[in-house]
């Protein structure tokens, strides 16, 4: 039987939740991780067997990658810079830093970021002519820190803050495998697994602030109880906002259209998934909840609260 050499490039993409823009970094396993190629690398009499084994290896890996992360692990910090259009704020760095035992082969690329109105990311066209990222490669040791200079180069009045999605991809780096004499009859497999990081990056005018109001509340038809309610905000202001942090509050009307505040249910916004994520400058969302418990019946406003 021949010797196989078998290499299982698994991505991973490390997202600074920047779709909700948290604090903190979270793991999601990428919709990229594939196997190269094993179908024309094994011997025929094996593939079917194979196949096998290596969906059943695939979900114990991602098992493993959850487990033992820091190990394969560089890093990048911050994951959300905010540059000014012009001027010595134009300018910001990152820190890369490897973690983990072996090389890694960093590269950068950029693309304008909106959001549907729902509130899920949209990557929109590369942005590389609107900004210097340098090194826009790098290869790292094992330990390796580097500072990774991100430039705003495009227009220097905006009317609006822009937004960007900031990819920092690992690239496979080559390596010899080296097989034992006592393996000649045995399938070898080299495992590596890749990370990717996607941040943000906010070019923000001098004085833009967000202002988000509600353009209408309606309730959804024909649907079952309990009764839902279509909310759509619009963010009219010239900065993105965080809306994770607010409350909802539903203000009932008398008969003469008159705001019952005594009467106002107020609904934590971190706990309605499409309000976890920032509005962006000119950006909608759209909200379908229930209607709140103990809202009195009739007609009623909601606005956003800090």
């Amino acid at each position: 039987m021949d010797i196989t050499n078998h290499s299982f490039i698994l991505n991973t993409a490390l997202i600074s939740s920047n779709q909700d823009d948290y604090k903190t970094s979270r793991v999601v396993p990428s919709q990229y991780a594939t196997i190269v190629n094993y179908e024309t690398t094994l011997p025929r009499k094996v593939t079917h067997t194979m196949k096998y084994f290596i969906q059943c290896f695939q979900a114990l890996l991602a098992l493993i990658i959850f487990i033992s992360l820091p190990t394969f692990a560089y890093t990048l910090t911050p994951t959300t810079m905010k540059l000014k259009d012009s001027g010595s704020e134009s300018s910001g760095f990152m820190q890369l830093a490897n973690k983990a035992t072996e090389p890694a082969a960093i590269q950068f690329t950029i693309y304008e970021h909106s959001k549907d109105s729902d509130g899920k990311a949209i990557r929109g066209r590369d942005a590389s002519d609107q900004f210097i990222i340098y090194p826009h490669q790098v290869v790292m040791m094992p330990g390796d820190e580097v500072s990774v200079q991100v430039l705003w180069v495009g227009e220097s009045i905006l009317d609006a803050e822009q937004a960007f999605t900031l990819l920092s991809q690992q690239i496979p780096v080559p390596r010899k495998v080296t097989v034992k004499p006592d393996s000649i009859d045995k399938l070898t497999l080299d495992i590596r697994i890749l990370m990717n990081y996607e941040g943000r990056v906010y070019i923000t005018p001098l004085g833009a602030k967000a202002d988000i109001i509600t353009t209408s509340v309606n309730q959804v038809s024909g649907t079952n109880s309990p009764e839902m309610i279509e909310i759509i905000f619009e963010n009219q202001g010239t900065a993105h906002a965080s809306t994770s942090n607010m409350s909802l509050v539903f203000i009932p009307l008398d008969s003469t259209g008159a705001q019952l505040k005594q009467q106002a249910i107020t609904l934590d916004t971190g706990k309605i998934p499409a309000m976890r994520s920032h509005l962006l400058a000119g950006g909608k969302r759209r909200l379908v909840i229930p209607r709140p418990a103990g809202l009195k019946a009739g007609q009623f406003d909601v606005i956003l609260s800090q």
